[in-house]
């Protein structure tokens, strides 16, 4: 009886090991939402300066032709939020995803 309560109560510890580690590990993930967006606000950010210090071009993609987009070299553009750990993907009113290419 005491080896099968022993047991127990080395699962039950293992068990809240895990529990708490995935709740720790969650913290620290990043997460992705949309922020909508038009070309005068991308125009006037200091996002887009920072990109284009990095030589990048722009376009506005349709979201179903985004994956196709990247094997040409383009990527998305994020806003990162580091604090609250959030990365917004730029989207504007017809729902298209901003992406950028190195040129």
């Amino acid at each position: 009886m005491k080896i099968i309560l022993a047991i127990a109560t080395i699962l039950g510890g293992i068990a809240a090991i895990w529990f708490f580690l995935d709740r720790y590990r969650e913290k620290d993930k990043w997460h992705e939402k949309d922020k909508i967006v038009d070309s005068t606000w991308w125009e006037s950010s200091e996002l887009k300066k920072d990109y284009d210090a990095q030589r990048y071009t722009y376009r506005w993609s349709n979201s179903d032709k985004v994956e196709a987009r990247k094997g040409s070299g383009y990527s998305i553009i994020y806003e990162e939020d580091k604090k609250d750990k959030i990365r917004y993907r730029l989207v504007n009113k017809s729902h298209q995803v901003l992406i950028g290419k190195k040129t």
